[in-house]
């Protein structure tokens, strides 16, 4: 290793750290709360509210690990569940993988590279878009730093304490989401190459305690690893049939190339001209190979970091070929790697070709600031729709919640918008969904998997197939839905009258009342119907 084990920081490297630190922070709360819940981020905040027991249950069936869903219902209890409150743990979590980025880079190279390393990742576009978003992947991303410093101190000390905070880091992370498994497994084959040194104390593989921590993490995961086979490999038709799984794009060429943009960027970029789409990949490609060919160091620490960076995303990109699942935000903590490696090649250029190295530097940040840029404009492309000028779900159910009054219903048309507007309706109304069958039947109702697990006990409740069927104590019908489909004047009874209809970008909001007999009803001098 190039740092030593226990490093003595100067104040100018104080001052440096302390000032990442702060901009890291800028960044990520800047324009936090814009962006509207999108349905993911919805379904964490009314998931999260929740019994842990509840919390368990539903993530059982929703796939995902419940560790993200239970810290943040114990930190809903202390800050509330509004959307900066409930997105600032995402973003405290960002600021912290800032800062453990640049204690790994200190401990394996100088106090240069580790600031380079953590002004790249405070500006880090991918990392900043979710340092805001109420979801589990920054959370994953330290687990996953905390867990591979641990292992570099455990290294270099070989004392217990180092393999018991790997072991629970990695265990946090495990909960967190299951594709942290990528990184333990990188880990384990940073070992293994470890054991084929001639070196006999770099056989780590062999001492007992490493695979006594490995055993305690599998058998911490068991509890949710029963609940992962029972609710998940033992039902794979039912979350087929319901769509929460088997969504992600095929693999294709330009997917991991574009993932390169994604990272840097929050867009893939493949509009550009060829050569300059190729540019910025080929410059990771270059910047990786390089650190990998200098790579001299006892317990060749660049390697650690290259397998960190760039195992998962080749093991996904593999399994893609045949069972989608390479998907950005899924790869975020592996994307933490980029900067690091970036860091690491440009100070080894500037040892001899300082200029060139200022000028990567230039490019960097200038992407970086693009990005950002993209972030805040709500333009990327990582996730479905979720830029507030588009889909203002948010002002729209404010005028729900501002307008209705008793014997007032609200339907959602489609289910993608249906949990963003359940957890902004503060009403007392509960939302209803209008999703009808093309056959007539009711087989396209919720399985009880994937998001659908919320609404699964009241389906019956939620879902309507024809809005003639609306509760009897409903007078007047507030209308959610998309402008692309908002005119199908079929349907809707002859005997309803519409009150007025806004747009507010691709969706509108109605009014109707039930029957003839409220028919001039006053609204405050709202449009007019279209239809």
């Amino acid at each position: 290793m190039k740092g030593s084990f226990v490093f003595r920081r100067s104040g100018l490297e104080i001052t440096g750290w302390m000032l990442i630190t702060l901009l890291a922070t800028a960044v990520r709360l800047h324009n936090i709360s814009v962006p509207y819940f999108w349905t993911d981020e919805a379904y964490s905040a009314l998931v999260s509210v929740l019994s842990p027991q509840a919390i368990w249950f539903h993530m059982g069936h929703e796939v995902h690990p419940p560790g993200y869903f239970l810290l943040l219902h114990l930190w809903i209890t202390v800050f509330g569940d509004g959307v900066l409150a409930i997105r600032s743990m995402s973003a405290v979590a960002g600021i912290i993988t800032v800062v453990l980025s640049m204690w790994f880079m200190r401990l394996i190279s100088t106090s240069r590279t580790a600031m380079l390393a953590g002004l790249l990742i405070a500006l880090l576009p991918i990392s900043v878009r979710y340092s805001q978003e109420a979801r589990m992947y920054t959370l994953e991303t330290v687990w996953l730093l905390g867990a591979t410093i641990a292992l570099v101190y455990w290294l270099m000390s070989l004392r217990s304490r180092y393999l018991l905070a790997y072991g629970l880091l990695m265990s946090a992370a495990l909960y967190t989401h299951y594709l942290a498994i990528l990184c333990a497994l990188s880990h384990f084959l940073y070992l293994v190459i470890l054991r084929f040194q001639r070196d006999k104390t770099l056989h780590y593989l062999s001492r007992p305690g490493l695979w006594m921590t490995y055993v305690a993490i599998s058998i911490l995961y068991i509890p949710w690893l029963i609940s992962l086979v029972s609710e998940v490999f033992l039902h794979t038709e039912q979350l087929k049939a319901g769509g929460d799984i088997f969504w992600i794009p095929a693999m294709t060429l330009n997917t991991v190339p574009s993932s390169i943009w994604r990272f840097l960027t929050v867009r893939d970029n493949q509009e550009l001209p060829v050569a300059l789409y190729l540019a910025l990949p080929t410059l990771v490609l270059l910047a990786t190979v390089w650190v990998a060919l200098k790579e001299n160091g006892r317990l060749k620490s660049g390697l650690l970091l290259l397998i960190y960076t760039f195992f998962p995303l080749v093991a996904i990109a593999l399994i893609s070929f045949k069972f989608p699942m390479f998907i950005e935000r899924y790869m975020a903590f592996a994307a933490m790697g980029i900067p690091m490696v970036l860091a690491l090649a440009i100070v080894r250029v500037a040892r001899r070709h300082f200029i060139l190295a200022v000028m990567c530097v230039c490019v960097l940040l200038g992407i970086q600031c693009v990005g950002l840029n993209t972030v805040y404009q709500q333009g990327d492309d990582l996730d479905d729709p979720r830029n507030e000028a588009s889909h203002p779900l948010d002002d729209m159910v404010a005028r729900v919640n501002e307008s209705a009054i008793a014997g007032d219903g609200l339907v959602v048309d489609g289910g993608y918008w249906w949990l963003t507007v359940v957890y902004y309706s503060r009403t007392g109304i509960y939302p209803l969904l209008y999703d009808p069958s093309t056959d007539g039947s009711t087989d396209n109702r919720p399985n009880g998997y994937g998001a659908s697990t919320l609404m699964y006990q009241d389906r019956d409740k939620v879902f309507l197939e024809d809005l003639r069927q609306l509760p009897a104590n409903i007078k007047r019908l507030w209308w959610i839905t998309a402008t692309a489909q908002a005119d199908d004047k079929n349907l809707f009874p002859d005997n309803w009258q519409c009150l007025f209809a806004e747009d507010a970008g691709d969706m509108e909001l109605r009014l109707y009342v039930i029957g003839r007999a409220q028919k001039d009803a006053d609204h405050g001098g709202a449009s007019p119907c279209k239809s």
